[in-house]
């Protein structure tokens, strides 16, 4: 995030207003598992959220496609607005004038930014209202039904929920200014209260239009019911941000956000022109940050456009399950350790930026591998005690478990890609993975074409695009960190520093140890011949997957199993 000849922010550095920004974030591993708990809470509570609208829609529901397709376009605004480019410059950008021109500088930066974006997702929600209401019904050259066989409730469902880009994108700002101050409660814990009124707006509309419906209801009948379900929903979905937005208020003035404190220097005032030019300059970021989003957009309107009903529902929440263990740590990490990363390449310490971004990474690989081989053993069974109940049938469960399979396989190369690109940028590097993902952008959507238009494959084939992209996006990207960061000896930083074991020596381990405790407790699951659909049956193989794996790490020595045992002895 650059600052420009506009803006008022003076670069010569204050030695009386500057901010030690590496030390005010300390406890950073314990700081790690309270936004992964929490995380993890918003998962699990979103994840119940989804499995009640499944219960309520069930598999075949073409409401239920147009609802979860109109809602990937929000989604993708909190990506590319929000939780991406911008947010992710202003942290490097907030952390640089903390460090040069001390507290009121940041907090005046703030401020400007908060302001621009929120005025640019009000027009972006007005141009995107506009657009949805005018674009034609069928995608150029091909032909295809791109908002498939009924648009309008796509249309529709789309112009009632782009206002939540206002919220979100609010609320992503503000909650990456307090992770610049060391504040990390309030970004972590809105998303579980905004989950939880998403569930009391679930019940409400069931009880009020009925969960399952009347036996004799007719197709139609059927149709227009969960049309005005939807309509509900997306109502109360404006109201779940605004809740989003709200969680972050109290702790601004705690942090020093609101107003100057005694004892501060002051600083100009930093003018809206100068954010522009840099919201401008973050556009090509924008879409590196957000690749993983923006592919979810691709593939939920091909399988809008190209799979018969419920395949986008299918698709959406083999999606979500795939989420539950990628924001366990890969999502979490990356967000708690983004700041210190930027303030370490603020003060040129690249070996210290290094030994936390490898750090992270095998922590990131030490809950994915094993996530990955489970989820992909256990999709048929997990998807079957998710959502094989109410409204959604068989057929709906086995559509659901084949995409899971595949998109198990993104779980960890996402989550690296978010780690390496967040280490470009604390580098000041851009453009890199900005490149890279419009690659994969466009060979994603050039593989989803092939796998179901070509191949003939359902929701399947979409996550196994999703999937490759997703690997090819960190294997390209990689290798330019290598390079930016030289020579650089982590394990012989400091005399004081124990030698470390090999990458190659610490992922053999992690991966023998994931292969054979989901091996256990796959074998025993099927031995004993337990119902797909028992969920007492899925939760004790789980539970013998994670002791298993437990025990097995720390008798190879897996340094990340050793390192959670001594955190949780001297908690």
């Amino acid at each position: 995030m650059r600052t420009t000849s506009e803006d008022p922010v003076d670069r010569s550095i204050d030695s009386a207003a500057r901010v030690d920004v590496v030390g005010r974030h300390t406890n950073l591993v314990r700081r790690t598992a309270l936004v992964s708990l929490l995380t993890l809470a918003s998962r699990i509570i979103g994840f119940a959220r989804e499995m009640i609208s499944a219960s309520i829609f069930g598999d075949r529901s073409a409401i239920s496609d147009a609802f979860v397709t109109a809602w990937r376009v929000p989604n993708l605004f909190r990506g590319l607005m929000g939780e991406g480019a911008i947010t992710t410059a202003m942290q490097s950008e907030m952390t640089r004038v903390e460090h040069e021109r001390g507290l009121d500088a940041g907090r005046r930066l703030f401020h400007a930014t908060l302001r621009t974006v929120l005025l640019a997702s009000i027009a972006v929600t007005i141009v995107g209202v506009a657009l949805v209401l005018v674009v034609p019904d069928t995608m150029p050259i091909t032909g295809w039904h791109w908002l498939g066989s009924d648009p309008g409730p796509v249309r529709e469902l789309t112009a009632r929920m782009l206002p939540f880009v206002v919220f979100v994108c609010g609320a992503a700002v503000v909650g990456g200014a307090l992770q610049v101050r060391g504040h990390f409660l309030a970004p972590a814990l809105a998303p579980v209260v905004m989950n939880a009124c998403w569930i009391g707006a679930l019940f409400v509309t069931a009880n009020t239009y009925g969960w399952i419906g009347n036996a004799g209801e007719t197709g139609s009948e059927r149709f227009a019911r969960h049309l005005d379900m939807a309509r509900m929903l997306a109502a109360f979905v404006l109201g779940a941000g605004a809740v989003l937005f709200l969680v972050h208020v109290p702790p601004l003035a705690r942090r020093g956000l609101f107003g100057a404190r005694s004892g501060e220097v002051v600083a100009p005032r930093v003018r809206t022109r100068a954010v522009w030019s840099i919201m401008k300059s973050t556009l090509p970021l924008a879409f590196g940050a957000a690749v993983f989003q923006v592919n979810a957009l691709i593939s939920g309107f091909l399988a809008e456009a190209l799979l018969a009903n419920g395949g986008p529902t299918a698709l959406y929440y083999a999606a979500r399950l795939q989420q539950l263990p990628l924001s366990l740590v890969s999502v979490a990490a990356t967000s708690a350790v983004f700041p210190t990363l930027a303030a370490l390449g603020r003060v040129g310490d690249r070996v210290g930026l290094k030994r936390l971004h490898d750090d992270t990474h095998f922590a990131v690989l030490f809950v994915a591998v094993p996530a990955t081989f489970g989820l992909f053993a256990f999709a048929g069974p997990v998807c079957a005690v998710c959502f094989g109940h109410g409204a959604f049938g068989v057929e709906g469960v086995e559509r659901t478990s084949a995409a899971l399979r595949w998109m198990t396989f993104a779980i960890l190369p996402v989550g690296a890609t978010g780690l390496v690109a967040r280490a470009h940028y604390a580098l000041g590097d851009y453009k890199t993975p900005v490149k890279i993902a419009v690659a994969m952008l466009v060979l994603n959507t050039a593989l989803s074409v092939v796998f179901v238009a070509g191949l003939g494959m359902d929701a399947d084939g979409l996550a196994l695009a999703t999937a490759i992209s997703a690997w090819g996006n960190v294997i390209l990207l990689t290798p330019y960190l290598r390079r930016a960061l030289g020579s650089t000896d982590v394990s012989n930083a400091s005399a004081s520093t124990p030698k470390r074991a090999s990458g190659v020596s610490r992922v053999s381990r992690i991966v023998v140890s994931a292969l054979a405790a989901v091996g256990l407790a796959y074998a025993l699951h099927r031995v004993l011949g337990f119902e797909a659909n028992s969920a007492s049956a899925l939760a004790l193989s789980i539970a013998i997957a994670v002791c298993a794996y437990a025990g097995i790490t720390l008798s190879l020595g897996v340094p990340e199993a050793a390192h959670l045992v001594r955190r949780l002895r001297r908690a």
